[in-house]
């Protein structure tokens, strides 16, 4: 074989290697230009988020704002008028809220703490048997309404009849706002009633043999916000009535 041909075969063998390179290249470039765009476009998600948290947050403490002042113009006006109708019916009113949930109360009660497990503590179990579900939540909220809890709240979120707590992906969604692991529930009641409820009880064993992370902690005084809904009417809707 001649010198000449030994050079063209070179060279073709160098065309085809810069082909090869260069088009590796461009995929490179390509993934790693989609993924910076990937990235980008989640921390724009994130911060959106977090603006629409902050400003309902702004928004509930405005609402606040009002209801205190409300309440203060109402209370000053059965002192000024002495009217025995009206401190009756804000007596029923607030009993009526207490009963529904549309008050800040406390009381002793338990706290309980509920993570994923760390990892796998057998073979046997699969991922989805390591991490919290709702319906886990669900289980141990109807334990302590069984056990007599008197109110229930989870990540701050007030538990009522109407309390939706459903999974969204890897977050669970309560009262239609999402939230991650771990998760905190908060219930007043008797303390040594609720906690033996909770170690007695088939979930909490099932939890821990999966080797999910749960702590029980008794508590002299807990403070559960009141449910809040922007609009009230909502809940009731579509009821009537029935006559007598």
């Amino acid at each position: 074989m001649k010198k000449n041909d030994y050079a063209f075969i070179f060279l073709i063998v160098f065309i085809f290697f810069g082909i090869i390179i260069a088009v590796q290249f461009r995929s490179t470039y390509a993934a790693n230009t989609q993924k910076a765009s990937a990235v980008q476009k989640f921390e724009e998600l994130k911060g959106m988020l977090k603006e629409e948290i902050e400003r309902e947050e702004a928004l509930k403490r405005e609402i606040e704002k009002y209801e205190k002042e409300r309440e203060a113009l109402l209370n000053m006006a059965v002192i000024m008028n002495d009217d025995t109708n009206l401190r009756r019916l804000m007596k029923e009113r607030d009993e009526v809220k207490l009963k529904a949930g549309l008050t800040d109360v406390k009381g002793p009660g338990v706290i309980v703490k509920l993570d994923d497990a760390p990892g796998k503590i057998s073979e046997f179990f699969s991922n989805d048997d390591i991490i919290i579900h709702n319906m886990d939540i669900v289980r141990v909220i109807n334990v302590l309404n069984k056990a007599g809890a008197q109110a229930i709240a989870v990540d701050g979120e007030r538990i009522i009849s109407t309390s939706e707590i459903i999974c969204a992906g890897t977050q669970i969604k309560i009262n239609d706002r999402r939230y991650p692991v771990p998760y905190e529930i908060k219930a007043i009641g008797d303390p040594d009633v609720l906690e033996r409820s909770l170690y007695e009880s088939d979930i909490i064993s099932i939890m821990l043999l999966y080797g999910l992370r749960v702590e029980i902690t008794k508590s002299k005084e807990i403070i559960i916000p009141k449910y809040y809904v922007q609009d009230i009417n909502k809940l009731i809707s579509g009821l009537e009535v029935v006559g007598q």
